[in-house]
């Protein structure tokens, strides 16, 4: 198959982060601008190598775990999180390919082991799918695909006839040549992100371009597993997708969190002339914000842990895991609402970078993977012995 020059290590894989990092943040941010990833902003990604990172060895790819994903996303994102959204999900949905059927991977990965990959699993009420000869057809509106401006394909998600009397969960596999991108991402928060509408007009996707979801959310059985058989291709997709989000969130609140330290905190002075550093006060702010950094932190990289322990995952870890990962999110909008509130008045203005992580940290806190009062009643109802639905 396709093959890199060298196979690259976690560490070198960070160290390529914190290289590029610094590369992007030399430049203009033109993502906030665009509403959209600069097409120069994702070649510095593809070029780096680490859009591969999760990539299967026999396709070119690293092949290397999700401490790697999240590690390089906290990196980039220190500087700008829409970057380190876009960034993250083209290693999530290169994952994500990996456990398709063999003849998808090869679609995609045959002639460009660097494609670009979005999804969309929000169908409008009126979208349709149904089962024709050899495959199926798909029409209706998508949303909420990010990145899908720099993207050559997207998996699609949603309810579909497997039968005539039975309905499944499936992916499918779509070039982005057979829809139309509708931009409608006008929004006050992960402005660079290009989340942007689909519209698909009877799309037909053949059989091997599709993948039931349950099989493999729920027991880490899928298509790809028959040739992808690292322990990386057994994990499941609730298990770890909220990783690709969090990974963000926390690596902005950590880059905001060094310009309230050193710029904000370490250089200005109060209006009687003392210097910010020396009020008890900020001093006491200080170490409560970094601490909650450093829990987030922590407890991101155990549930890891358990997220690479080389098993399938019973349903009640999982929920678990989504508690962890809700409440990670919960605790970064926390410290980025005590950074940017005693930041004074200077942060509000279109040019300081605080404003900017507290509207991106917010809104990224949003997605529906971070709805703690959706898992916490499934962990509180588990935790109590209460019965309870699975739900993905």
């Amino acid at each position: 198959m396709n093959e890199v020059l060298k196979k690259f290590s976690y560490q070198e894989a960070i160290d390529r982060a914190k290289e590029l990092a610094v590369t992007l943040q030399s430049q203009p941010n033109l993502g906030e601008e665009l509403r959209h990833q600069p097409a120069e902003t994702i070649q510095e990604i593809i070029s780096s190598g680490l859009v591969r990172s999760l990539v299967p060895g026999r396709w070119g790819g690293h092949e290397l775990n999700w401490k790697t994903l999240a590690d390089t996303a906290i990196e980039i994102s220190k500087g700008d999180a829409s970057t380190g959204w876009c960034y993250s999900l083209l290693l999530l949905h290169n994952w994500m390919l990996a456990f398709f059927p063999n003849q998808a991977q090869a679609d995609v990965w045959g002639d460009n082991p660097d494609a670009c990959l979005a999804t969309s699993i929000n169908p409008s009420h009126d979208s349709s799918i149904s089962r024709v000869d050899g495959g199926y057809k798909l029409s209706g509106k998508w949303g909420f695909s990010s990145g899908i401006n720099h993207c050559d394909w997207v998996m699609i998600s949603a309810p579909a006839p497997v039968s005539e009397d039975e309905t499944k969960a499936l992916y499918f596999l779509v070039p982005k040549s057979d829809l139309k991108v509708i931009d409608v991402w006008h929004v006050i928060g992960m402005k660079g992100t290009g989340s942007n509408l689909l519209q698909l007009t009877d799309v037909f996707v053949p059989d091997h371009r599709t993948m039931e979801l349950e099989p493999w959310n729920l027991h880490g059985i899928s298509p790809g597993m028959d040739l992808n058989t690292a322990p990386l291709y057994r994990i499941q997709l609730s298990a770890v997708m909220p990783v690709t989000l969090l990974s963000v969130i926390l690596g902005a609140t950590k880059g905001a969190y060094a310009i309230w330290r050193d710029q904000v905190i370490g250089k200005n002075k109060s209006r009687g002339g003392v210097a910010v550093a020396n009020l008890t006060h900020q001093q006491i702010r200080l170490a409560k914000v970094a601490a909650k950094i450093e829990a987030v932190d922590a407890l991101l990289h155990k549930s890891l842990e358990l997220v690479e322990s080389g098993r399938v995952l019973d349903y009640p870890e999982r929920v678990r895991l989504r508690c962890n990962y809700a409440y990670c999110g919960e605790m970064c909008t926390e410290a980025m609402e005590t950074i940017y509130t005693s930041s004074g008045a200077a942060a509000s203005s279109e040019r300081h970078p605080l404003q900017q992580f507290w509207r991106d940290i917010h809104a990224g806190a949003q997605h529906t993977a971070f709805n703690f009062d959706w898992v916490g009643e499934l962990f509180g109802k588990l935790e109590l012995g209460l019965p309870v639905k699975v739900e993905y």
